[in-house]
C-alpha cells in the first residue's frame, strides 16, 4: 500500500478561508451554523486521522474540523441538532 505523505505540497481547499470570513464578521452574540451534526464532524475527524496516511489532503480536512470545534467550544458555531 503506498502512503500518502500529508505536508504543505499536499494541501488542499477546504471551506476553512469561508469560515474564518463568516466567525470574524459576526457581531457580538451572533452565531455560525454549521449544516452537520457534531456527531459527524466527530466520525468524520475519527475517519481522517485513522487514514491520515492514505487520505490524500487529510491534514487540511483535520485542521477545517479543528476550526469548526474551536468556534463551536467559543460558542460562536451552532451545530445542526
Amino acid at each position: 500500500m503506498t502512503r500518502v505523505k500529508n505536508s504543505d505540497t499536499t494541501k488542499f481547499q477546504t471551506p476553512l478561508p469561508q469560515l474564518q470570513e463568516t466567525l470574524n464578521g459576526l457581531k457580538p452574540g451572533e452565531k455560525a451554523y454549521c449544516n452537520n451534526t457534531k456527531q459527524e464532524i466527530l466520525r468524520a475527524q475519527e475517519n481522517l486521522t485513522r487514514r491520515r496516511a492514505e487520505i490524500p489532503g487529510a491534514d487540511s480536512h483535520l485542521e477545517y474540523i479543528e476550526a469548526l470545534l474551536i468556534a463551536e467550544a467559543n460558542g460562536i458555531l451552532q451545530f445542526k441538532e
